[in-house]
């Protein structure tokens, strides 16, 4: 796990400097503080810099950038590779000699051999940049789950690429604000990619590649598109789906537990982390270290339900107290964090702060379970949203109704019931729209009315609805998996993965997720759904394990690791200005904070305002 970054010019522009190249390295130092390597070509139209986290091969001979014998080949590779072993293997049959133990060294050798076929050999996480001296072409790609975060900014004549939008920002000029970017993240809370914040930076989307030659760049391209999985599962009966799925978890975590530093564990009250670190126990010979983030206020702490999973799998288990007073104090770093802005994330930087503490370099984390599963409400909240607008658009006059209901979305919703009730009867009538009811913050209408009346037009670019049925096209799915797949592709890659390696890796830590790959999430399409969404409480996931999960863990009401930012913004205890910026309007904006005041909509909504307020001041 590291931080990776580089220049490729493609055009007329000067020579690569390597003083700019450490610069965007040094941008990114937390994401990989034991080593750092520069290199430039020799005619200085590539520059790959690295910022290393030494996981895998803690040797120098890990050293990056990494070049092959013949220095045809350079890379800069950010993740872990969990097959690199076998693929070592491979390649020594077809005669390729190595030098190290590592992980990336596979990469250079792989992509010798296999081209661009490499990312269908690979299981990971990844962003890495390879260039061939021989064609002079630079090949960037982003592993197929999205866990692994590469973002660029193209100015015509170069490439500049990192893994976080802070490093490219500190080498371009432009640093001009999207209204795009920003609209999108009033409408989810967080910001798809290829949009970012900044006009001039993309990111590139999961699952994707890119190629930059002389005068020439190709691509992003997606090479995999997860949701084409569904829809072909195997004939089985319950007892086979458990075993189907017991086998495939089984053989995620054994992948994800290869390090040559010990890896652990974030374990909360929940099934997801619980069901991992029984699962990681079984595999392991010694006890696990699992890391609890203990609370001083009673309704948030879950650490005697830590305790107890901790007791039953028998780990090496710490707790980490702090106050909720620490807690907020640390906010402001958490959200500076971030990258880009986010409504998320927050519970991530002090959990993983925690485990640093604690001694960890690598932490399991249970993201993914409740996508995989049908862990979340929208798993029935949606069907019954549809359902709904079915009715009533059979009722006399009922379409009509929901027509008009749709043009006032947002425009007169003045309560937290109002607002969901008019949001679900405009947008219900697809899936795509009754997620977005569910997930989305702020509906395109008032989006419009925060955007100075000169930037409004940028929510038509981005209509959440429209963006779904384009990216996800859940209409082309089988019905029982298009919730699963929209919570995969928007939810989890949008927000719960980029968030938690942006607000790990600012402590150094590199966090994996089991739940997230792409061999389990094969095995796992391929029973049906009716078991994989079996509940109560994610029944599969809590089953697979041995012993099972305690009752008390999945018995109880699903709570998330929530800090009571309602309190703190009403009591004064979070500064709650708004925002100050010629982007915004700021009527829209009061109107949102006297809503709050008033009790009118949920803290979510003034909380967006405030962590944009620190990425626009």
């Amino acid at each position: 796990m590291c931080g990776i970054d580089g220049i490729i010019v493609y055009g007329e522009g000067p020579p690569v400097s390597s003083e700019i190249v450490k610069a965007m390295g040094d941008a990114q130092q937390h994401r990989g503080p034991d080593d750092e390597g520069q290199w430039v070509s020799q005619d200085g139209r590539v520059g790959l810099g690295h910022r290393r986290l030494s996981i895998v091969d803690l040797s120098p001979s890990g050293h990056q950038p990494m070049a092959t014998r013949d220095g045809r080949y350079h890379i800069v590779f950010n993740g872990e590779i969990y097959n690199y072993k076998d693929l070592r293997k491979e390649l020594e049959a077809c005669g390729h000699e190595f030098v190290s133990t590592s992980d990336t060294e596979t990469l250079l050798h792989g992509y010798r051999e296999w081209g661009i076929s490499l990312l269908d050999h690979l299981r990971g996480m990844f962003a890495f940049a390879i260039y061939d001296a021989e064609t002079r072409e630079t090949f960037l790609a982003r592993d197929s789950m999205g866990i692994k975060p590469l973002y660029y900014a193209d100015d015509g004549k170069r490439i500049f690429f990192a893994s976080e939008v802070g490093a490219i920002k500190r080498v371009i000029d432009d640093h001009e604000i999207d209204p795009e970017g920003v609209a999108s993240f009033l409408c989810w809370g967080s910001i798809a990619p290829p949009r970012t914040l900044h006009r001039a930076i993309a990111a590139m989307p999961a699952a994707s590649w890119m190629r930059v030659s002389q005068g020439r760049v190709t691509g992003p391209e997606i090479y995999y598109r997860l949701e084409d999985e569904f829809g072909s599962p195997d004939k089985m009966d319950a007892a086979e789906a458990a075993e189907a799925l017991r086998e495939a978890l089984v053989d995620s975590v054994r992948h994800h537990m290869i390090a040559d530093v010990p890896v652990g564990a974030f374990l909360s009250g929940g099934v997801d982390s619980s069901s991992l670190v029984g699962l990681m126990a079984e595999l392991h010979d010694g006890p696990i270290r699992t890391i609890t983030l203990s609370m001083d206020a009673a309704e948030l702490d879950e650490a005697d339900l830590a305790r107890e999973a901790a007791t039953l799998y028998k780990t090496d288990h710490h707790e980490i107290p702090t106050t909720i007073e620490a807690a907020r104090e640390r906010i402001p770093d958490a959200i500076r964090s971030l990258d880009q802005p986010s409504v998320d994330g927050i519970n991530t930087f002090l959990v993983s702060e925690a485990a640093v503490k604690a001694g960890l370099k690598v932490a399991v984390s249970g993201v993914g379970g409740d996508e995989l599963f049908g862990g979340y409400g929208t798993f029935q909240s949606i069907p019954q949203i549809e359902g709904l607008h079915r009715r009533m658009g059979q009722l006399p006059g009922g379409s009509q109704a929901l027509r008009m209901a749709a043009n006032l979305a947002g425009r007169v919703s003045r309560s937290k019931i109002q607002a969901r009730s008019v949001r679900v009867l405009g947008y219900g009538d697809d899936t795509a729209g009754a997620y977005f009811a569910n997930r989305g913050l702020f509906a395109p209408q008032e989006v419009r009315g925060l955007l100075a009346p000169q930037y409004s037009d940028a929510v038509s670019t981005c209509d959440p609805r429209r963006e779904l049925n384009e990216r996800v096209r859940p209409g082309d799915m089988p019905e029982e998996e298009r919730i699963s797949a929209l919570e995969l592709r928007q939810y989890m890659q949008c927000q719960l993965l980029r968030d938690t390696d942006a607000t790990a890796m600012r402590h150094s830590l590199e966090v994996r997720v089991p739940l997230v790959d792409r061999e389990l999430f094969r095995a796992a399409v391929r029973v049906p759904a009716v078991f994989r969404h079996k509940g109560p409480a994610k029944f599969q996931l809590r089953g697979s394990v041995n012993p099972p999960v305690p009752d008390a863990l999945w018995a109880r009401k699903k709570q998330g690791f929530a800090l009571p930012f309602d309190r703190w913004m009403r009591s004064g205890s979070l500064d709650t200005s708004l925002p100050d910026h010629p982007m915004l309007n700021t009527k829209g904006l009061a109107a949102v904070k006297r809503d709050f005041e008033t009790n009118r909509v949920s803290w979510s909504r003034l909380w967006a305002l405030i962590i944009l307020r620190e990425y626009l001041n």
